[in-house]
């Protein structure tokens, strides 16, 4: 036979289950539904297996009002051992109610994981040896009492004699009893006057106490010196939808939170064990299901006598202020993690706080002692000390500064951009706080630009001269002859140290003229003439739609041309970034003439830049990871606090899941910005069908943004060829941005018309606008219109999407009104 023929069936384990002596039974459940009870337990519970699925409650009517409904309650949710001996129990036997002992133990079975799946019922019905000890113990009592009796007999008959003996001396002394009794009896009547003079204002003074608790907004309880309680006010039964039996009987401490449970009670045990005063803060569970902060005051009181008598504690509800305490520590965190310079000033200019970056870029340890002209480049001072006080007076301020680092003495350039701190109930303006973005690498490029137009502006100067002389002689004209080769020798001395060189093309033959610089750069012969076919041979193939473009868009618009691309020099195959710029020259006609302008060699500023990009696409993508597992835990916590229906947890989680989303979105942003400017944010082309990707993202902003009035009518079903994911993250980004920028409540309105051979995508809102200085500059990477500040954003979103959109060979721009809101353009080819 083998060995798993050994194994009893469950039928059979059943068998022997039923058979066992010990009443066991199996529970599940906080209502302890019966999930199997053996003969031995239904014998005791009088019943038959017809009570085997239902609960405690329906199955024995008569334990309601008993604790062991709730025993098991607790074991099941705690996870518990409970038990108890010579128990008494109230259960109707063959319909009368009788009393029965019992030795009976409930036992929480657990899993793997700690969670409790049943509860082991076992019961021995005790009740005869219960009887029998309790006649036992009063046959015991009825003989001590006759020996006792018996004993005292004795004692009575000896003092029998010794009473007749003194019997003469009791009737001399009944005189004088008599008299001293007679003023007893007035004594004690002026007592019991006293007694109940005393009772009746302990009474009313009792009253008064309860007169005054129930009509306060404040949760009153009170305390015995053992630490029960032995009064609630209504604000407790009304908050908690507990009685004040319940409370009293089953307390008050399984309604505090679990995390806060221990705390609390160890401060409450810990000052009652010295009768000393106690304060606290904990959650309370309410009748709604979720939970409210409560700020507990428990002052000892005494008896007459000076003896404790326990406490009588005052409850507020602190909820609103511990909400806004959690959404201060996550604002908090979000300005110690942020990257910019934010900082707090006193109108005084002394620094109230600085962020752990804006610490970083000065090179300071702390703020102690430190004051606004600390942090300004020292060379800088003296100009700043005239207009500080009156910045500082303002209520929104934006000013271009020159801060340094102490550490290395070098200097950086901020967009100082300030708004006031008000007292909320003087309205006063107590502090300026300030966000401030670095723009040290703008303001640097902005310096070299001009310089670059210095040159410019001193050779025509010089030309301006020169042509004065030319006018008036023959000899001038020869000497003006000189000044342009000299000024035009200098300029080409300035580009060439610039390491710049010029380039021009020939509208109508397409003649392209370039100097020594490019041709080296490029690697081309020096003596022979310059083809488009070999420049274009060393330009990086993937730049070559991009340079068509800018050419075609120049001759036809007469629009100057800024462009970034890699080279390979055709000789020695180095890679290198250049930079051109050019712009289109017309005659009186109109017509152009000449495109030209300078090339370039900025690979050191690009390898740099890309190093940077490298770093926070590494950086972005390694906070992906842990941000993701956060996010996974959430939901987890999310579907468990909905399951348990704690409103608290949802509500907090809901606001945690928000943060990690909008985080997300940020990584997302960096991420693509670093690969855009990597020259690794591919563009993958397929067909599809504009009106469904549009629809698509509608329903995907429905689920998360539910504020605003979204209106789109399919006007253009036509199918594009493009990369549908970054299209759809442009369309959803625009329609961020307007429910972000504009009240709850309002519209978005979203068209699509078809123009020729291209499409084109509205999206409007009615928001605050955008004033018309920062509509030119709202597609610049990191560029954020002045004034809104207090919107969350890095100014990237505008900028990958116009990057997303030129890519394909479109156009994207903006059309707004201050008050009345902005309208948002893209266009789209459809070949």
């Amino acid at each position: 036979m083998s060995q798993s023929n050994l194994f009893l069936s469950y039928e059979q384990l059943l068998e022997v289950f039923n058979l066992t002596h010990t009443a066991t039974a199996i529970h599940v459940g906080e209502t302890a539904i019966i999930q199997t009870a053996n003969d031995a337990m239904l014998k005791i519970w009088g019943k038959d297996r017809s009570v085997i699925g239902k609960s405690l409650e329906e199955a024995l009517p008569e334990l309601k009002g008993q604790p062991f409904i709730d025993m098991f309650r607790r074991v099941w949710l705690e996870g518990l051992v409970i038990s108890g001996q010579d128990t008494a129990a109230d259960l109707i036997i063959n319909g009368e109610l009788k009393t029965f002992y019992f030795d009976f133990e409930y036992r929480a079975i657990k899993d793997n994981q700690g969670k409790t799946i049943c509860i082991l019922h076992t019961a021995v019905d005790v009740s005869e040896r219960v009887l029998k000890h309790e006649a036992l113990e009063r046959a015991m009592e009825r003989e001590e009492a006759l020996q006792r009796e018996q004993t005292l007999n004795e004692e009575l008959a000896t003092t029998v004699e010794e009473l007749e003996s003194t019997n003469e001396e009791l009737v001399a002394t009944n005189e004088e009893l008599h008299e001293t009794q007679e003023k007893l009896r007035l004594l004690n009547n002026d007592l019991e006057l006293r007694v109940v003079e005393r009772f009746n204002q302990l009474s009313e003074s009792e009253q008064r106490f309860k007169t005054m608790a129930e009509g306060t907004d404040i949760f009153i309880k009170v305390d015995d010196e053992h630490g029960n309680a032995i009064y609630f006010n209504n604000l407790w039964t009304t908050l908690t939808g507990r009685s004040m039996n319940d409370l009293l009987a089953f307390g008050w401490a399984d309604l505090i939170h679990p995390e806060d449970r221990d705390r609390y009670l160890n401060t409450y045990f810990s000052a009652l064990a010295e009768k000393k005063p106690f304060t606290g803060e904990f959650r309370i569970l309410t009748k709604k299901g979720d939970y409210r902060w409560l700020l507990a005051n428990g002052p000892p009181r005494f008896h007459a006598d000076g003896s404790f008598a326990g406490y009588i504690s005052s409850c507020i509800d602190i909820t609103e202020r511990k909400l806004i305490e959690l959404e201060r520590l996550n604002l908090n965190k979000l300005i110690e993690a942020s990257s910019e310079f934010i900082a707090l000033a006193g109108l005084d200019m002394t620094i109230q706080y600085l962020n752990p970056a804006a610490l970083k870029k000065l090179g300071w340890d702390n703020i102690a002692n430190r004051n606004i002209l600390d942090c300004i480049f020292p060379a800088d001072r003296p100009a700043s000390q005239k207009f500080l006080p009156e910045i500082l007076q303002r209520i929104n301020f934006r000013q271009e500064i020159r801060f340094w680092n102490e550490k290395t003495g070098n200097p950086f350039w901020i967009e100082w951009n300030g708004f006031a701190i008000k007292d909320q109930e003087t309205g006063k303006l107590t502090a300026i706080a300030s966000v401030s973005p670095d723009i040290t690498e703008r303001k640097l490029y902005q310096e070299e630009l001009q310089a670059i137009n210095m040159e410019m502006a001193a050779a025509n100067e010089e030309l301006a001269t020169t042509n004065e002389e030319l006018a008036q002689t023959h000899e001038g004209l020869i000497q003006y002859a000189k000044k342009l080769a000299d000024s035009e020798e200098r300029l080409l001395q300035a580009i060439d140290t610039g390491r710049m060189g010029t380039w021009s093309i020939n509208p109508k033959t397409l003649e392209i003229t370039v100097s020594g610089f490019v041709k080296n750069l490029l690697g081309l012969p020096l003596n022979e003439p310059v083809t488009l076919d070999l420049i274009m041979r060393a330009i990086n193939p993937g730049y070559h739609d991009m340079l068509n473009r800018a050419f075609t868009e120049a001759l036809k618009n007469h629009s100057p041309s800024d462009n970034e691309y890699l080279i390979n020099n055709l000789i020695t195959g180095e890679e290198k970034w250049v930079r051109t710029t050019g712009r289109v020259f017309v005659d009186h006609q109109g017509n152009a003439t000449e495109y030209s302008g300078l090339f370039m060699d900025i690979t050191e500023q690009k390898l740099d830049e890309l190093r940077k990009n490298d770093f926070i696409g590494m950086v972005s993508h390694e906070l992906k990871t842990p941000l993701t597992a956060i996010n996974g835990f959430v939901q987890v916590l999310q579907r468990k606090a909905r399951k348990d229906e704690d409103n608290y947890a949802m509500i907090a989680l809901d606001k945690a899941y928000n943060q990690i989303r909008k985080m997300t979105t940020m990584i997302n942003g960096f991420l693509n910005v670093s690969r855009l400017e990597s020259g690794k944010l591919l563009i993958e082309k397929t067909d599809f069908s504009l009106d469904q990707l549009l629809k698509e993202i509608i329903e995907e902003t429905y689920i998360s943004q539910s504020s605003h009035e979204i209106i789109f009518e399919p006007t253009c079903e036509v199918t594009i060829h493009a990369d549908r994911d970054k299209i759809g993250n442009v369309i959803s980004n625009l329609i961020s941005n307007g429910i972000k920028y504009s009240d709850n409540n309002t519209r978005i309105e979203i068209n699509c018309d078809i123009h020729g051979q291209e499409v084109e995508v509205q999206i409007k809102d009615e928001g605050m606008g955008i004033n018309p200085e920062d509509i030119d500059k709202l597609f610049e990477r990191y560029y954020r219109v002045k004034g809104n500040h207090t919107i969350s954003g890095f100014g990237i979103g505008l900028y990958l999407s116009a990057e997303i959109i030129e890519r394909h060979g479109g156009r994207i721009w903006a059309e707004s009104e201050e008050g009345k809101g902005s309208v948002f353009h893209f266009t789209l080819p459809l070949n």
